[in-house]
């Protein structure tokens, strides 16, 4: 009998775990192998199970998901659906292995006619890239796995027949190799679905062998002789689900929902999150090998341990079931108008009436939102995590309202600005397109009126990065997504951030000591320039200013305050240094202190 009561990684490890699966995303950095710990070999599994739908784990005979659920991290997410892609396998386990979504990958059915691997390659390949000498193993039931998702820069790459076959081969790997980074997919839960559908007693049976073959993929694992030397990552996933009487590919949540179940040391055993997607897998496994991410890469997912809940999410709380819609379900919490600490909605164009849950800007989740009605692109929102803010003008409309369009404004905090000349509006979006709309994006300094940063003219679902100048002396940038809409479509907006540069500055340095010369005390300054510009000084003591107009890099300026004193107490000169950095003034100071000081 296999024992659930496995420990998936040594708790000593933890924090050092958790740097591997938080490794930061470096902006242009060659892809390069992070060495955390000598003595412990990184080690990563990822299983998935096709077609295994998230909502009948839970009551299937599954003790060793369950005890993975007890030691790590469960998240359920919504997949898209057409048109950017149907939901099957194809486009499900490409994103998990690619970590970018359909739209990128350009995996859409299961022809595999048009895919982009090449600038989007699975993330084993990735691993090989940047450390050749980890081992990497792919099995999987369907071929497409290791045929086509995973490709030829993986060492090993294996079809097994069938599950039975997949669990053999993938236990004898673990038990007599040294894989590294293994990818395990089992397929016969997925032709239980196809045969009875979810709620056919062949497909609980299913998932209860899947957990069976699960268990002696563990048990491997364990037993391995090299086991108290190693820290493993353990995923389990799924690339879509069911519908109740069999088969996928459409747009209804059974088919849609699918999840993440990760254990490992820095992932909070037992934790519940609603922030964790697919595309997250192969960043996260990419992290815990010690390899940091590329921003040019230009994933969709983040490590697990790298997301953090942004503003929109704390209004979890506040979410209310439906009032005036009825596809979402009469239990399901998913939508609130009350708005994050120091944000707002202005409704004072909004005519009265309309759908309640969608008058103006709403703050609501994939789950209750993108079922309010199937097939018309909601769907396609999958760079929203957790809550996101949406305008919806096409649903508010269907019901009777007052005379005028859709007219809503989503406003942020103040954000305090350093004194950087540019800064960086970044915010996950998908404006899509359908009759007479606008959506604009505006910025006010310092309360001031507001100036357009962008104005959208087409359909856009990507992750936003807009640069903006911040005029001279500016403090604080707010920002306002304005949209308008005659049974239009709509815009989401999520994960709203600003980025700004480090704020310009000036390096020098000072010293000062008292000296006395004819029987009067003198206080020297000595004063230089560490920066890459010139730069204007001014020495100010008890006894005087002095100022040099340009002191060049590297040099320094001297200079002697005479006293005419006998004796003088301890003091400081205040030195000044004034330059223009990238357009911008800049003005540090520091202090030099000096000894007090007699002729007696």
């Amino acid at each position: 009998m296999h024992s659930t009561k496995r420990t998936v990684l040594a708790v000593s490890t933890a924090t050092l775990y958790t740097l591997l699966i938080s490794a930061p995303i470096v902006a242009n950095a060659t892809p390069s192998v992070t060495t955390v710990a000598e003595d412990r070999a990184a080690k990563t599994l990822v299983i998935g199970i096709d077609g295994a739908s998230f909502d009948f784990l839970a009551p299937a005979d599954m003790p060793n998901l369950d005890a993975l659920r007890d030691q790590g991290v469960t998240a359920a997410s919504n997949l898209y659906a057409s048109p950017m892609a149907g939901t099957v396998s194809g486009p499900g386990w490409s994103t998990i292995a690619t970590g970018v979504w359909p739209d990128k990958h350009r995996v859409t059915d299961n022809s595999f006619s048009n895919p982009a691997y090449a600038t989007y390659p699975d993330y084993l390949s990735r691993i090989e890239a940047a450390d050749p000498a980890r081992e990497t193993y792919v099995v999987g039931t369907w071929s497409p796995i290791p045929q086509t998702i995973f490709g030829p820069a993986v060492d090993e790459r294996v079809a097994g027949g069938n599950d039975a076959g997949t669990t053999a081969r993938a236990v004898e790997k673990l038990s007599t190799g040294d894989p590294d980074d293994v990818f395990v997919h089992l397929d016969e839960v997925d032709g239980a679905g196809h045969s009875v559908g979810t709620n056919g007693a062949a497909y609980g049976a299913a998932l209860a062998r899947a957990d069976q073959q699960i268990g002696q993929i563990l048990d491997a694992v364990d037993a391995r002789a090299t086991r108290a030397d190693e820290d493993w990552l353990i995923v389990v996933t799924a690339d879509h689900g069911h519908t109740p009487t069999g088969g996928h590919g459409g747009s209804t949540p059974g088919e849609r929902k699918t999840f993440v179940i990760a254990a490992g040391a820095g992932i909070e055993p037992g934790s519940v999150r609603h922030d964790v997607k697919l595309v997250d897998i192969a960043p996260t496994v990419i992290a815990a090998a010690g390899i940091a991410a590329d921003f040019a890469w230009n994933l969709d997912g983040t490590a697990i341990g790298e997301l953090a809940a942004d503003d929109f999410d704390s209004v979890r709380g506040a979410l209310q079931t439906q009032v005036d819609e009825t596809r979402p379900g009469a239990t399901t919490l998913g939508w609130t108008h009350t708005a994050p600490a120091d944000w707002s909605i202005d409704n004072s164009a909004m005519p009265t009436g309309g759908v309640t849950e969608l008058r103006g800007w709403t703050f609501t989740t994939d789950e209750f939102w993108t079922n309010v009605e199937l097939g018309q692109l909601r769907e396609t929102s999958v760079r929203g995590r957790d809550v996101f803010a949406v305008a919806d003008s096409d649903e508010w409309d269907d019901k009777a309202h007052a005379a005028g369009q859709f007219d809503s404004t989503l406003v942020s905090p103040a954000y305090p600005l350093n004194g950087a000349t540019t800064a960086t509006l970044a915010y996950a979006t998908n404006y899509q397109i359908d009759g007479p709309q606008t959506g604009e994006v505006f910025v006010s300094f310092d309360g001031g009126a507001p100036v357009l940063v962008k104005s959208y003219t087409t359909a856009t679902n990507a992750h936003e990065r807009l640069a903006v100048n911040v005029p001279a002396g500016a403090t604080t940038a707010q920002f306002r997504f304005r949209y308008t809409g005659t049974n239009s479509f709509f815009w989401m907006v999520d994960g709203v951030r600003l980025e700004q540069a480090a704020a310009p500055s000036l390096e020098v340095s000072a010293e000062a000591e008292t000296r006395l010369i004819k029987g009067k005390v003198v206080v020297a300054v000595k004063a230089t320039n560490h920066s890459p510009v010139p730069v204007a000084l001014t020495l100010t003591s008890a006894y005087g200013t002095k100022t040099f107009a340009e002191v060049a890099p590297g040099a320094n300026v001297v200079h002697a305050f005479t006293t005419r004193k006998a004796s003088v107490p301890a003091g400081t000169v205040a030195v000044q240094a004034t330059a223009t950095v990238d357009g911008s003034p800049v003005t540090v100071s520091v202090d030099a202190a000096y000894a007090a000081a007699s002729t007696h």
